[in-house]
């Protein structure tokens, strides 16, 4: 089950083409934040999204990479 909540996670961030608060993303997908931060660090470590922190009102904000960051 935990492998395909991580491609549905991606899909949506990748859908979306930009950066997405994890706060919003949490509430679109109706799963807690813990929870999807733990699913979005094991997605960073595949090599698939890109987590940033931001330094106003500490946010975490996610991309997904796709093959147009590498070409």
């Amino acid at each position: 089950m935990f492998g395909r909540q991580k491609d549905v996670v991606y899909k949506v961030l990748a859908t979306k083409k930009r950066v997405v608060a994890l706060q919003s993303l949490s509430a679109e997908l109706e799963t807690p934040m813990p929870t999807l931060l733990s699913t979005l660090k094991q997605l960073e470590s595949d090599g698939l999204v890109e987590v940033f922190y931001g330094r106003k009102k500490a946010s975490i904000l996610v991309r997904a990479k796709t093959l147009e960051d590498y070409v």
